[in-house]
């Protein structure tokens, strides 16, 4: 899979929906569809400033980020833009 998709869908929340993200605000967060993958449709925070305008279609590219510290490990996808 080549972690290359389309903005399928957005939100831009103004507020913490989760006590982890408090101070965290306003984000972008996308609905990503990935041709590579029959199409099947993946969330993710969208990297950048969080007021970006933000298009439907829009090509972006998986950004892995790894949280090795904790337990047990895990690798959250983000997106960027490509």
């Amino acid at each position: 899979m080549s972690g290359k998709g389309r903005i399928y869908s957005w939100e831009r929340p103004w507020h913490p929906v989760h006590p982890a993200l408090k101070g965290h605000g306003p984000y972008v967060v996308v609905l990503v569809e990935l041709p590579d993958a029959g199409n099947v449709r993946m969330l993710g925070n969208l990297l950048g400033d969080p007021q970006q305008e933000v298009k439907i279609g829009a090509e972006v590219q998986a950004v892995f980020e790894p949280h090795d510290e904790a337990q047990p490990p895990f690798t959250l996808v983000q997106w960027k833009l490509a």
